[in-house]
């Protein structure tokens, strides 16, 4: 099997073949007038600057941002800096690639902690709520067990964009409200804890998986708090147990966020709650990651 080289193992004048993503391209003129072609290529292990030199053109039509690639160049350094002189470039083929060592996993970062461990975590503790909630939530993440263990937080920021980073989020949050209602009686604790089971489940609709990660024909159009409130109405359809007024506050929460909505509901208590507790969450992410 050939040796699939790793971005964070790059070295000045290493001749590599790999499979990455291509995650910028633009076809651009040096100083000389020549076309070249300059992009950036990833992997889990990092990301680095690459440029085709030659055969521009042929290049270009062969591949688009975002698509997966197969490689052949040399690492070369510039102003102290690593670069990748592409030779050869070419869309993935699946079918083709896999007997030469592509795995997709080697192409996406992923959480380090096991996300199928986070997803039961999150299950124990829909099994404590009290019904009609327990039913339903449980519905809805049985439904979407594998999105919610593979989708990323937020395809926009790289630093939320990793696999699994989706479910870590919700269950960070669950933490942190635990936490502070550990000694506290709180009647509405099991609404609280759903909405924030329910606030970002959107993600699921928002996004698609085909190779890579990219945003679905509705997730152009609508927000994530928007597809929150349409799953919530589709399962609170199938499940008559929940009554209205509890369905009004899920989806108030959900759309708290939601700029049209954010300033009418400022008097839902439980919808701030769980804004909070989400704020809270990035603040607590965005520490650890420094």
């Amino acid at each position: 099997m050939i040796k699939i080289s790793r971005i964070n193992e790059f070295k000045v004048g290493q001749n590599i073949y790999g499979f990455y993503q291509s995650t910028f391209k633009e076809k651009k003129i040096s100083k000389n007038g020549d076309y070249y072609i300059d992009l950036f290529l990833r992997d889990r292990t990092g990301q680095i600057n690459a440029k085709i030199w030659e055969f521009c053109n042929f290049y270009d039509s062969n591949f688009e941002e975002g698509d997966l690639v197969a490689v052949k160049g040399i690492v070369k350094n510039y102003r102290k800096k690593l670069f990748l002189e592409i030779n050869n470039i070419s869309l993935l083929d699946l079918s083709r690639y896999k007997k030469y060592g592509f795995n997709e996993d080697d192409i996406f970062p992923s959480i380090s902690t096991s996300r199928n461990i986070i997803f039961n975590k999150i299950l124990k503790d829909i099994n404590n709520l009290n019904s009609p909630y327990k039913d339903f939530l449980y519905s809805i993440y049985n439904q979407y067990q594998k999105e919610l263990t593979n989708y990323p937080d937020d395809l926009s920021l790289e630093a939320y964009s990793k696999k699994g980073s989706l479910v870590l989020k919700i269950y960070n949050a669950l933490m942190i409200v635990k936490a502070i209602y550990r000694n506290k009686t709180l009647n509405d604790k099991d609404l609280i804890l759903s909405g924030v089971l329910l606030k970002y489940i959107g993600r699921v609709k928002q996004y698609q998986y085909n190779v890579v990660f990219s945003f679905s024909d509705i997730g152009k159009s609508e927000n994530c708090f928007i597809l929150s409130r349409d799953i919530i109405k589709y399962f609170a359809n199938k499940n008559k147990n929940l009554s209205k007024p509890i369905i009004k506050n899920l989806i108030d929460i959900v759309l708290y966020s939601s700029h049209d909505n954010h300033q009418k509901l400022l008097k839902n208590q439980q919808a701030v709650i769980v804004d909070t507790i989400f704020k809270l969450e990035q603040s607590l992410s965005l520490n650890q990651m420094e």
